[in-house]
């Protein structure tokens, strides 16, 4: 109970201190294709803290004024994204967040891992994330799979509040193109070749 409180406390601080935070968990573009440098094949990777502006490339980072400004930049592991955790360490308690590792940096994912269609549960599993029932490293005695979950698991319906009246809007209307481009990801199910 004790722990449970403290943990409560130490989210609700978080928030309060870096109010960006909410905005980076809200934003669902990262990695999707820059706009404004689509021929380019530019994906969406920095997020200004200062700004609280929908992620853009580096090509919009060189080109835009981020001089001394707080940018953290994102990595994508397993159609997630997700942070350095030495990043995100200094703004806030990591502690019973599930620890990945992408070329050898671990990493924590912002957004709860749920989302994945293609993942199958298994109802045996006993390590789960407690918000989405993501399935953890049995080795870790990790909580949750993701910023996010911990975030819900302390906040529950005050986060989908809190991210409705945040400053950030972000276009939600997908073209087909885009629906196109989602569809085709680079690996997919394996097809067999035809029988002759």
């Amino acid at each position: 109970m004790l722990e449970s409180m403290q943990q409560t406390v130490d989210v609700l601080s978080c928030i309060r201190s870096y109010p960006w935070i909410i905005e980076m968990v809200k934003s669902k573009l990262f990695h999707e294709i820059c706009d404004q440098h689509e021929t380019q094949q530019k994906r969406r990777c920095y997020f200004c803290c200062d700004c609280m502006i929908p992620p853009f490339c580096t090509t919009c980072y060189k080109k835009n004024d981020h001089k001394g400004h707080t940018l953290i930049q994102t990595y994508r592991s397993s159609y997630q994204t997700g942070v350095k955790k030495e990043t995100m360490s200094k703004y806030m308690d990591l502690s019973g967040i599930h620890i990945y590792s992408i070329n050898g940096f671990p990493i924590i994912y912002i957004n709860q891992r749920r989302g994945n269609d293609n993942h199958r549960f298994r109802n045996n599993v006993m390590h789960k994330c407690q918000v989405c029932e993501w399935e953890l490293d049995a080795a870790s005695s990790a909580l949750f799979c993701s910023m996010e979950c911990k975030f819900r698991s302390v906040l529950g319906s005050q986060l989908d509040e809190l991210m409705e009246n945040s400053e950030i809007t972000e276009n939600s209307e997908e073209t087909d193109e885009q629906v196109k481009k989602k569809r085709h990801r680079r690996k997919g199910s394996p097809h067999r070749a035809p029988l002759f």
